[in-house]
């Protein structure tokens, strides 16, 4: 199976989410401001990458892990995403895409705003990292069933 987590930009919360479920963050656990400042693509895709998919890793179990930002084409570009891997792939493997944007906060999205829409990263990019490394392992529906695709409580499921 492949596995696309996909959000508005590409690079907070699918980066974090993706890397929560491959293990590189704690999940016993609040992740350091420092582990989630050193996630690769972690607020560092700019507009031009929209649409293009963002290698991440392969889970325990084989399965390739991708990321991907696609602002507000998000169903159209999830679907095409998913038919191109399907087709560049033999056999045909099964795509999950992860849609997290109904999950991105306010304060996600202000520090987003901050940091990628306005440049200004030395201010954006550290409060974006605080808000995500507040969630408390276990309290949260982040931390649960990440195991498992399907389910994934934080974010909708969409096979192909």
């Amino acid at each position: 199976m492949i596995v696309i987590f996909q959000c508005f930009g590409g690079t907070h919360t699918s980066v974090v989410a993706a890397f929560i479920y491959l293990g590189r963050l704690p999940r016993t656990r609040q992740p350091r401001l420092d582990e989630i400042l050193a996630l690769p693509y972690f607020d560092r895709a700019g507009r031009a990458e929209v649409g293009t998919l963002h290698y991440a890793g392969r889970n325990p179990g084989g399965n390739s892990v991708f990321i991907l930002g696609s602002r507000h084409w998000g169903a159209e570009v999830r679907g095409q995403a998913a038919a191109l891997l399907r087709l560049a792939a033999s056999p045909m493997p099964k795509v999950a895409v992860i849609d997290c944007l109904p999950h991105v906060t306010l304060p996600v999205r202000l520090g987003g705003y901050i940091s990628q829409r306005l440049g200004l990263t030395a201010i954006g990019r550290p409060w974006l990292a605080g808000e995500f490394s507040g969630i408390i392992p276990g309290s949260s529906s982040w931390w649960s069933s990440l195991n498992g695709i399907p389910p994934l409580i934080f974010c909708k499921v969409q096979e192909n």
